[in-house]
């Protein structure tokens, strides 16, 4: 009996699962007044997985995201697509761009996202900016040299800020 309701409700379960069609639809439902407090932590948690892992369409979903999201969340969107860029440089560029031609309550596009957040440990982003320098120089263009350009920058102030510490 248990495993025909576990059945029965697999369909419920399985239709209930974020996809980037289910957040457009609930940001045509609920708009830039609701949308932020409507999303539950789960979908918002998926988004941002997605995005970060390089998955072309979740990617794509961070221009309609940007209008609607508060504060904390575009802070979260602009690290998942930092490190959208190793995995999948060409769209996360491509996405950036969009981004940097609007301007959104709280997204800042490229600004944001093409410096490595400094809430890992030391050895880690360094790993990741490695992946990420490295992503950037295989894909041509101005995106790609102007956000290389940001993250080599960002990265010469944390060695200079380490390095001033490790002198006191």
């Amino acid at each position: 009996m248990r495993v025909f309701a576990a059945l029965l409700l697999f369909p419920v379960m399985a239709f209930a699962a974020a996809t980037p069609q289910k957040l457009r639809s609930e940001i045509q439902k609920y708009g830039e007044a609701e949308f932020s407090e409507k999303i539950s932590s789960d979908d918002w948690k998926t988004a941002l997985d997605n995005i970060s892992s390089g998955q072309n369409e979740w990617i794509s979903l961070a221009p309609d995201l940007a209008p609607v999201i508060n504060q904390q969340q575009a802070e979260q969107l602009s690290e998942a697509l930092y490190y959208a860029i190793a995995p999948n440089a060409k769209e996360a560029l491509d996405t950036l761009a969009i981004l940097d031609k609007h301007k959104y309550k709280h997204q800042q596009g490229s600004v944001l996202s093409c410096v490595s957040p400094l809430n890992q440990p030391q050895e880690e982003m360094m790993r990741i900016y490695n992946e990420t320098r490295l992503a950037l120089l295989d894909v041509p263009g101005v995106e790609s040299a102007t956000c290389l350009w940001s993250l080599e920058g960002w990265m010469e102030q944390v060695k200079q800020e380490d390095a001033s510490k490790t002198n006191k």
